[in-house]
C-alpha cells in the first residue's frame, strides 16, 4: 500500500511538472526575435494605430512586431488591471494608466523584459518609448522610439533621439524610462567606469543634461559579465 502511495505521489508530481512547463511555454510563445526587432524597427513606419493611448499605440506595434511581453501587457491593460501576476517564474505586468507606463518582467532567469512609457509633445503628437531587452543569448538592450501622429494614426521611428547612447562592444547602456514625471536616465557600464546620464524634457524630446560617475553600479536587467 505504501509503495502504491509513493507511485501515485510521483505520478501526480510528474503531471504537475509537465503542466507547469506547458504553462510556461504557452506564456512565452509567439514572440518575434528581439534581434530582428533591434535590426529592423528603425526602417519601418507603423500604420493603423487606433489612437494615441498606450493601448492603441502598443497594439499597432504588436501587430508588426508581436512579442509575448506586449501581448500580456495589452491583456492586462484591457482588463483594467494595474497589476497581474501569472505565477512563480512566470511574468508579471505592472500598469500605471495615469502616468502612461507599463512594465513586463519575469522571475525566470534569462527571459526578455519590456518597459514602456510615452510623453505628450507640444505639437499634439506623442513620443512612445518601448524598451526591450534580455540578459543573455544574445545580450540585448535597446529602445524603439516612435512619434505618434494623431491625424494620420501612424507611428514613425525616431531614430536619433539618443544618438551616442547605443550599446557597442565596449560600452553598454541600460535605459531608465520615467515611471513618473518626464526625466529619463541612462546607466553606462564600460572600461572607463560607471556613469548615469540624465535627460530632461524640452517638450518634444529627451535632452541631455548631465553625467555623473558612480562607484557602485547595479541597475536594471544587466548583461552577464562574460557577454
Amino acid at each position: 500500500m505504501e509503495k502504491m502511495k509513493r507511485i501515485i505521489v510521483v505520478a501526480v508530481m510528474a503531471v504537475m511538472s509537465c503542466m507547469t512547463a506547458a504553462a510556461q511555454e504557452s506564456v512565452y510563445d509567439g514572440s518575434t526575435s528581439l534581434v530582428d526587432i533591434s535590426n529592423q524597427w528603425e526602417g519601418e513606419t507603423l500604420r493603423g494605430a487606433a489612437d494615441g493611448t498606450l493601448i492603441g499605440m502598443l497594439d499597432c506595434f504588436n501587430k508588426r512586431w508581436p512579442t509575448w511581453m506586449v501581448t500580456h501587457a495589452l491583456k492586462t491593460m484591457r482588463k483594467g488591471l494595474k497589476v497581474e501576476r501569472y505565477g512563480e517564474r512566470l511574468p508579471s505586468v505592472f500598469y500605471d494608466p495615469k502616468n502612461g507606463w507599463v512594465d513586463v518582467s519575469s522571475n525566470a532567469m534569462n527571459k526578455e523584459f519590456m518597459h514602456v512609457c510615452y510623453w505628450r509633445r507640444t505639437n499634439g503628437h506623442r513620443l512612445l518609448a518601448i524598451y526591450l531587452g534580455k540578459p543573455v543569448d544574445p545580450c540585448l538592450h535597446f529602445v524603439c522610439f516612435y512619434d505618434y501622429d494623431p491625424q494620420k494614426h501612424i507611428l514613425t521611428p525616431e531614430t536619433h533621439i539618443i544618438d551616442g547612447f547605443k550599446t557597442t562592444k565596449d560600452r553598454k547602456f541600460y535605459y531608465n524610462l520615467p515611471e513618473e514625471g518626464k526625466e529619463m536616465t541612462i546607466s553606462e557600464s564600460s572600461e572607463r567606469g560607471h556613469f548615469v546620464h540624465t535627460f530632461g524634457w524640452d517638450g518634444m524630446k529627451p535632452v541631455y543634461q548631465k553625467t555623473e560617475e558612480i562607484v557602485d553600479f547595479a541597475d536594471g536587467e544587466h548583461c552577464d559579465e562574460d557577454e
